[in-house]
């Protein structure tokens, strides 16, 4: 049996790379912090650091043990604070990670109507891309290549929601803009405006497409993200594709139209955390996102 106590002792001189510097973080002697570490030495039964210098360094089995409880420790904290909520008589807030285009396009609609459901909905959104590491969100929206699924972190399970397919955005006076659909390799001699990070799932899809209609394009504006993007071909600089649900943003000054031979597509997934298996509000977001991505990727009569 491991000892939770000694375990975030041994975590804590690790990584203030001392005990004099550990017994200053924590409060206590160092006397006090040799002895939790002995004794966390005996009970795993390992050699956790050698002596090194006037300091110490850890060994194999000790750099190991380090990085394996990372995730241990952090969901025992939240398992603690999940308790002191349900004392306190509330529950704590679902973390919900999201991508941009689903933050902006999605998220907004769907928190608003599970509000009239729920009096308070505490949900706490991120953006999954920039979030910082220790951020675990209960439900996370994610993006993936078809056929190319992305591993599934340990506690969680995949999801499947649905496909984005992929548009055209033209200049509103493109020779292609007043047509419904146009085949992607009608725009292969444009000038065009990429929106994706490069080696992102959008940018194999991409490439991919491109590839599949027999071309790559040879001048190239890289934007920031969609709205940037979006900027560019209003100004007549290029036309570009992208995922109808970030075309959703799109104001007056482009067109929006289908593509077709390929109509690239990306699949969108929820990782959902086994700890929310059985939540009602994480069902509800689950449900929701699912009923509004249907609508919001279905092409307009």
């Amino acid at each position: 049996m491991i000892d939770l106590h000694r375990l975030r002792v041994f975590r804590a001189v690790v990584a203030a790379g001392s005990i004099s510097a550990a017994s200053e973080s924590l409060g206590y002697t160092k006397s006090a912090i040799s002895q939790q570490l002995n004794a966390f030495a005996r009970e795993t039964g390992l050699t956790l650091f050698v002596r090194s210098g006037r300091g110490l360094s850890l060994t194999g089995a000790g750099k190991e043990l380090f990085d394996a409880s990372r995730t241990l420790v952090r969901e025992h904290a939240a398992l603690e604070t999940l308790v002191d909520s349900l004392n306190e008589g509330r529950r704590s807030p679902l973390v919900l990670g999201t991508f941009a285009s689903a933050g902006e396009a999605l998220l907004p609609q769907v928190l608003a109507e599970l509000s009239s459901e729920y009096t308070d909905p505490p949900v706490n959104v991120v953006l999954s891309d920039i979030a910082p590491p220790a951020t675990r969100p209960d439900v996370d929206l994610r993006v993936e290549v078809p056929g190319q699924e992305t591993p599934v972190p340990h506690g969680y399970t995949r999801v499947e929601i649905t496909t984005d397919p992929y548009v055209a955005v033209l200049p509103p006076a493109h020779r292609l803009a007043d047509r419904p659909a146009i085949r992607l390799g009608e725009l292969k001699d444009e000038k065009w405006i990429r929106d994706d990070v490069a080696e992102s799932p959008c940018s194999v899809i991409a490439a991919m497409a491109w590839h599949a209609a027999g071309f790559a394009p040879t001048s190239v504006i890289q934007a920031a993200d969609h709205h940037s993007a979006i900027a560019f071909v209003a100004a007549g600089l290029g036309v570009c594709i992208m995922p109808r649900l970030a075309a959703k943003s799109a104001a007056q000054g482009v067109r929006i139209v289908e593509v077709q031979a390929p109509t690239p597509r990306r699949t969108i997934v929820a990782h959902l955390h086994d700890s929310v298996n059985q939540h009602p509000l994480a069902s509800a977001l689950i449900t929701r996102i699912t009923n509004k991505l249907a609508e919001t990727t279905t092409p307009a009569p």
